[in-house]
């Protein structure tokens, strides 16, 4: 039976920077091998090369990374992470990469570009079609994909945890609300996805009113929700994503798709 209650962690921080200092590095080289699917993958430990992927006559970027324990025989879970404003995939495979190498998680990141007629995708049938062609190649567990995305990235995180709710098996959502305006996404949700919404009490963008309506929302329509709010904390993900990333996939391993 799924837990319907709301797990509320109050962590308390030291004021924080907004700037976030991200890793860099590709990971080591590996030997490849020959996927079911005859694609070379590598073995071990890896982000890919930049790939590409095509949707209503545009193109968008986006990096793979496979951790230590991937090979082309064996399904891990996978995530599908979203950045924020300004970013690119490559930042969030930074931030992932140590925590998704010990723990087994297949890490994908397109470049999206919000704010330039991104509003105009459809969440719904993107994000499955950019997940269906990675998984040609890097064959994840279709029962665990999660789908965690911070910021603007997080507006798209809501948006494929409703719109796209038969694909994904949970999200995470850092620093973004649902605003009155789109509680319509809402009723679209052919599943009640579980999300977990993590937030700053001195977020400058979100108040925590706003992350609270958003939480009563989703309960309020049946989703099970683990909401967080950090003590001390502003718009800065780099400060607690150690925790956050630690803390939303042990939540969300819990569920399965089918």
């Amino acid at each position: 039976m799924i837990d319907y209650s709301i797990s509320t962690l109050l962590i308390s921080l030291r004021p924080c920077l907004l700037a976030l200092t991200l890793l860099t590095g590709c990971g080591s080289p590996n030997r490849p091998a020959i996927s079911p699917s005859g694609a070379i993958v590598p073995i071990g430990s890896s982000i890919s090369a930049q790939q590409s992927f095509s949707f209503e006559g545009r193109t968008f970027p986006y990096w793979v990374f496979t951790p230590s324990a991937f090979d082309a025989k064996r399904q891990l879970p996978a995530i599908l992470l979203l950045h924020g404003g300004g970013g690119q995939g490559l930042d969030m495979i930074n931030v992932w990469q140590k925590f998704a190498d010990q723990t087994g998680i297949i890490l994908v990141a397109p470049t999206l570009p919000y704010g330039n007629g991104y509003n105009e995708l459809s969440a719904g049938q993107f994000f499955p079609q950019l997940m269906d062609q990675v998984k040609t190649i890097w064959h994840f567990d279709g029962r665990h994909v999660l789908v965690f995305g911070v910021s603007a990235g997080g507006y798209s995180s809501y948006d494929a945890a409703t719109l796209a709710s038969t694909y994904f098996t949970a999200a995470g959502v850092f620093a973004a609300v649902i605003t009155p305006d789109y509680d319509f996404i809402v009723a679209k949700a052919q599943r009640k996805t579980p999300v977990a919404i993590y937030i700053g009490d001195h977020d400058e963008f979100f108040t925590l009113t706003q992350a609270r309506r958003t939480r009563d929302l989703l309960l309020a329509n049946g989703f099970p929700v683990h909401y967080t709010e950090f003590v001390s904390l502003d718009h800065n993900y780099g400060a607690v994503r150690e925790r956050v990333n630690a803390d939303f996939f042990s939540w969300a391993s819990q569920f399965s798709l089918y």
